[in-house]
């Protein structure tokens, strides 16, 4: 089956030929006897009516030629358009279903430093004063809560079992759990964890936490950081 890129230059040619032929009726009719009358003393009226039906097909040729070509260019905008619009939809159907690529312990650093980096670390450990200590906990326990239960930072996680599969944490999940700060201090990515915010909750550890890099990168742009 033919798409409209196949079926294009078929169009142009047919609109090419019904121009053509439009044309050069239109000009026989309103110029042949006029210019046989003029031309026919000269070469006779036979070789002046060939002629004269010759320079019509001609004319009418390049008329249906002009305007083919500008229908072409047109067009040619018009698909550029709806490229650049098909383009558009993709990316915005790209932020509608976001995609598991990085690690959520990476996602904080990036909103914490405010930019895609790693939290340095001095003897083993996160290179921070007490007050970068401080703000960043608040970030890890109660902001990235904040925004995985509006959905506006999707995560996924895996339970504790060997054949656990990669699942994106619904937001309901995060009115009763947090990301675990002790586990980020270990400053390993797939030791990222999720705990009941009540301790003593029975609920299983959801680890090896994930979130999209578009979606971090959409909240960083948005807040700027």
């Amino acid at each position: 089956m033919w798409n409209s890129s196949d079926s294009f230059p078929v169009a142009l040619t047919l609109t090419a030929f019904v121009l053509m032929f439009l044309g050069q009726a239109g000009l026989e009719r309103l110029a042949e006897a006029w210019m046989v009358d003029a031309l026919a003393p000269l070469i006779g009226e036979s070789a002046a009516l060939m002629a004269i039906r010759l320079i019509i097909v001609m004319l009418a040729a390049g008329i249906a030629l002009y305007a083919v070509i500008g229908l072409y260019f047109l067009a040619q905008r018009e698909l550029g358009a709806q490229s650049a619009s098909a383009a558009e939809n993709t990316r915005r159907q790209a932020l509608l279903r976001p995609q598991r690529d990085v690690w959520l312990y990476d996602a904080v650093c990036r909103i914490f430093l405010g930019r895609w980096d790693q939290i340095g670390l001095k003897r083993g450990r996160l290179d921070l004063d007490q007050a970068d200590r401080d703000v960043l906990q608040d970030l890890v326990t109660r902001h990235i809560r904040q925004l995985a239960a509006e959905g506006t930072l999707p995560i996924w996680g895996r339970k504790q079992s060997y054949w656990a599969l990669w699942e994106q944490v619904p937001p309901e999940y995060w009115r009763h759990h947090q990301v675990d700060y002790q586990s980020f201090l270990e400053a390993d990515p797939k030791l990222l964890h999720a705990l009941p915010c009540d301790r003593n909750g029975a609920s299983l550890a959801i680890g090896e936490l994930m979130t999209s890099k578009a979606s971090v990168d959409a909240f960083c742009e948005k807040v700027a950081l």
